[in-house]
């Protein structure tokens, strides 16, 4: 793993959902960036797909997420 991403993902760790968000989306959120960050620090090749499909179907509940639903997609299908 590069390290600029590696470091990237360790420095989510200060970070969090957004407040204001609906509580399965936050947890959602949240599990998948504490995942993320779990990748980075011991240098796993990929986020278990599990997380993934957690973030989206959870956001696929909320058409005012509909926007960065469709962006998540997209990049899964060009990475």
């Amino acid at each position: 793993m590069d390290s600029k991403i590696k470091d990237k993902l360790i420095s989510l760790k200060s970070k969090g959902p957004v407040k204001g968000l609906p509580e399965d989306v936050a947890k959602a959120v949240d599990t998948f960036i504490k995942q993320a960050i779990i990748v980075g620090e011991y240098e796993l090749d990929y986020l278990p797909h599990e997380y993934v499909e957690n973030l989206l179907k959870t956001l696929s509940k909320y058409p005012e997420y509909n926007v960065l639903t469709l962006q998540l997609i997209n990049i899964l299908n060009t990475d």
